[in-house]
């Protein structure tokens, strides 16, 4: 899927009929998710179809790639699958018609929303997510300060607990694939960051099994409070091979450690690295990412920044 793909298909939707549902939604304590879907108008339904449609065209012509946990490269617009995030399918059960809340929303949730969802229903096609961290207002009242119009020729106090809905869109969802047209709304709205914890776990699961670092319990522990080696430690899951062939060609490491200059010991007849401190964790992370090179044509040492 495209944004042209996604352009079409909205192209195709007759203003007098259409079928799109609003829901504000954050997540509870408890880790489960809780949507409000207020009652859209005819009239503010077609605006939120040309709003979608406006923020979309403007991103039409730009490039995608795969989405990469450790990082974007500005303007790029990234693919995904939703369902390789662990939380989409806890929002969509909290937009179920069964358990939405249709009642008013009481003011102490409305700060506590994080974003929304747009649900456009394509005819034969299905819906079409469109996802985007909500705009609070409230942050005047905390300043002492406070939002009016003008009514009738008098200024009036609007309620503090005010929503925006601004022209732009961070994620859009249909059927399997994903865009994500924001890289950073994606571990917020989905909290994504438990699964970047998990994932990072399993793949130290699987460098404690190869009993190559020292001090391994400490290296686990420090990988796991460091959010930017969480992030490429959840890439390499997706790498495993890069793993066991780093370890299994353990002369290759040590060759590396030597041309880089590296702050990183070794014992036990030259078999195992020493973790000593959080000043190595990027440089053992690259290790096992096998991210240290050298070119062909100039000879040129280097790094993947990609780490």
């Amino acid at each position: 899927m495209n944004v042209a793909d996604v352009l079409e298909l909205l192209s195709g939707l007759n203003d007098d009929d259409l079928d799109i549902r609003l829901y504000f939604t954050r997540k509870r304590p408890n880790g489960r998710y809780l949507s409000f879907s207020p009652t859209i108008g005819s009239r503010l339904q077609i605006e939120l179809k040309n709003l979608v449609t406006s923020a979309l065209a403007k991103v039409s012509e730009v490039e995608q790639r795969p989405f990469s946990p450790v990082g974007t490269i500005e303007g790029f617009i990234e693919t995904y699958s939703p369902n390789q995030v662990a939380s989409f399918n806890g929002i969509l059960e909290s937009m179920n018609e069964d358990l939405v809340t249709r009642t008013t929303i009481d003011p102490e949730e409305v700060s506590k929303l994080t974003f929304y969802c747009l649900k456009i229903h394509i005819d034969n096609r299905g819906d079409v997510l469109f996802f985007r961290r909500v705009t609070k207002f409230n942050k005047l009242a905390k300043g002492n300060g406070f939002i009016g119009r003008f009514a009738a020729g008098d200024f009036e106090k609007l309620d503090d607990t005010l929503l925006g809905l601004d022209p732009n869109i961070d994620i859009v969802i249909f059927g399997e694939d994903m865009l994500i047209l924001n890289h950073i709304s994606l571990e917020r709205i989905f909290s994504i960051q438990d699964q970047y914890h998990e994932r990072a776990t399993q793949t130290l699961d699987l460098v404690g099994r190869a009993y190559r670092i020292r001090n391994f319990d400490q290296f686990r522990e420090d990988c796991l409070s460091d959010g930017r080696i969480t992030r490429a430690l959840t890439k390499l899951l997706t790498e495993e091979d890069r793993i066991h062939q780093v370890f299994e060609n353990f002369e290759n490491v040590i060759h590396v450690i030597d041309i880089f200059d590296l702050n990183i010991e070794l014992v036990e007849e030259n078999t195992m690295l020493v973790y000593e401190d959080k000043s190595q964790l990027l440089d053992i992370t690259r290790l096992m990412r096998d991210s240290f090179y050298r070119s062909l044509i100039n000879n040129r040492e280097g790094v993947d920044e990609g780490v």
